[in-house]
């Protein structure tokens, strides 16, 4: 797979949910079993509001051709899906979500090692 690709795939998936947490919250919520008070709401809002742009960042990147900005936007990478995998096993181990939690940790473990993978090599980059 090339890099163009991976930020293809990676950025539309994040748009995709980011306007679902954005738009349509309690619908995003009901799927991981999270109540759907106003607060939780609200945070899913909020949770969206990140996501979105960050997608768009990625999905807007998939043609860039300078090596600093591929880096710096794959280290970013490492940073967010770490802690996404994290924060959702995190939440299904401990009951916070239902078992689609467990689909969270899968998307954000592969968009890592898809980074990981682009990041140590400067050829697999160009």
């Amino acid at each position: 797979m090339k890099l163009g690709t991976f930020f293809a795939i990676t950025g539309l998936i994040g748009v995709l949910f980011g306007l679902q947490f954005l738009l349509v919250p309690g619908f995003a919520l009901k799927q991981y079993a999270i109540p759907t008070d106003p607060h939780s709401l609200m945070q899913a809002r909020y949770f969206g509001a990140t996501l979105l742009p960050y997608g768009l960042l990625v999905w807007l990147a998939r043609r860039t051709r300078d090596d600093g900005a591929l880096r710096a936007i794959l280290q970013a990478n490492v940073v967010a899906y770490s802690l996404g995998c994290v924060i959702s096993g995190w939440a299904a181990v401990t009951g916070l979500q239902n078992q689609m939690a467990w689909s969270s940790v899968v998307i954000y473990g592969l968009f890592l090692l898809g980074s990981l993978y682009f990041l140590s090599s400067p050829t697999r980059r160009a």
